[in-house]
């Protein structure tokens, strides 16, 4: 199955306590306010450019992120609704492109150049404990 350039996908997310730049700390030290985390917002991104893919998987493959060029271009305060759309712009060889924007009630919060690759998933696991138990 092919899949054609201008393809997306949109996921609605609402943003709650757990999703807050003041909860990712690292640290104790760590100072971050009580908006949308950036992490929170890639993570957004990267689902809804992975559903665009779906219905390419074949049994036991699923997609990873490689690359994530993200710009949070505002602040969205707990409680509201992000809305994140992928859509697939090409192939980079093996890799599939998105741009995807992010909006919440008051406009545009984020934009986003993305690529994944589809992997056996039995494969990457295999290379991540070798990785460990060298």
């Amino acid at each position: 199955m092919n899949l054609e350039v201008g393809t997306n996908s949109s996921i609605e997310f609402k943003v709650e306590e757990k999703d807050l730049a003041k909860n990712i700390n690292i640290s104790q030290d760590d100072l971050f306010p009580e908006v949308y985390a950036t992490a929170r917002l890639v993570a957004l991104m990267e689902a809804s450019a992975a559903r665009v893919l779906l219905p390419l998987l074949q049994e036991g493959q699923l997609s990873v992120g490689v690359e994530v060029n993200v710009k949070h271009l505002a602040p969205t305060l707990k409680g509201d609704v992000v809305k994140s759309t992928a859509t697939f712009e090409g192939m980079e060889g093996k890799l599939y492109k998105f741009t995807i924007e992010a909006f919440d009630s008051a406009g545009k919060v984020g934009e986003s150049i993305h690529t994944r690759a589809i992997v056996s998933q039995e494969r990457l696991m295999a290379g991540a404990y070798k990785r460990v138990n060298k």
